[in-house]
């Protein structure tokens, strides 16, 4: 059941990517720190736009695993109680496994971000620029012009191009 008023405070209190901060903040699996990982983040403004805790996106996905990522979020969203701590029994709040950070397509700051996921020991880490050749030519076309000029300035006259460095956790 949704509390309404609950829910209002805290859409006027917290932007989106404070909500996912508090998702990431949340989780820790295997080599995962989810409070580390939000440390880092909140220490480096600078090196990114944006970011997105999920399930991994495939594509081109003919097997059907993005889809069945969603559905394990839906399913752990719809199952989940908090639980005392002293409870044997812990439901996983948000079944994330990959971050995705939007970035300015810079050398030094991919590289940090590249560094970054060395040392939250991501099992893999990869940049998304739209020239991946596994996505397809008409997909990478159209993620490409997506990308390029993605980011406003201070200046909005002024475009920047973006990437998007995803890290994955097993």
């Amino acid at each position: 059941m949704l509390d309404l008023a609950k829910i209002k405070l805290i859409a006027q209190s917290y932007s989106p990517q404070e909500l996912f901060a508090a998702l990431v903040w949340q989780r820790r699996f295997n080599e995962f720190d989810g409070e580390e990982v939000i440390s880092d983040l909140s220490q480096h403004p600078s090196l990114w736009a944006s970011f997105l805790f999920t399930k991994p996106i495939f594509a081109p996905d003919e097997s059907g695993l993005s889809f069945g990522g969603v559905i394990d979020t839906l399913m752990a969203m719809a199952n989940y109680r908090p639980m005392p701590e002293s409870s044997i029994i812990h439901f996983i709040a948000y079944p994330a496994d990959t971050l995705y950070i939007l970035t300015e397509n810079q050398d030094i700051t991919v590289s940090q971000l590249l560094d970054l996921g060395k040392k939250w020991r991501a099992d893999s880490v990869d940049v998304c620029d739209g020239s991946n050749q596994e996505y397809g030519l008409r997909l990478q076309r159209r993620l490409r012009a997506r990308l390029e000029g993605g980011l406003w300035g201070e200046d909005v006259q002024q475009d920047r191009d973006a990437v998007v460095i995803s890290y994955w956790w097993d």
